[in-house]
């Protein structure tokens, strides 16, 4: 007995071989959210674990302190702690 599958009239070892496609090896995009500009909505919408009440805490930090000078400031609200911060890391800009 051979240890061959025919799939679909295709040889699978051929099909394993093959080069995968160019979408497969594409880096995944990531939104981006502007900290300043952001609303809580959009905040909640593009940062992990981060909903719209923390968001709300967010935008509410930003006009106390005229907008954020350094994303580190985002550990002032309660429920964010430095693995927020990293899980987020690529996602957040100023």
């Amino acid at each position: 007995m051979s240890s061959l599958v025919m799939v679909a009239g295709v040889n699978s070892t051929a099909a394993l071989s093959a080069p995968l496609a160019p979408q497969a090896n594409a880096a995944v995009a990531v939104n981006q959210v502007n900290l300043n500009q952001a609303s809580a909505e959009e905040l909640a919408l593009n940062l992990t674990g981060v909903g719209l009440k923390r968001a709300q805490a967010i935008v509410e930090l930003r006009e106390k302190l005229g907008g954020f000078s350094d994303i580190k400031q985002l550990l002032q609200v309660k429920g964010i702690g430095p693995r927020m911060l990293e899980l987020n890391q690529e996602r957040m800009i100023l």
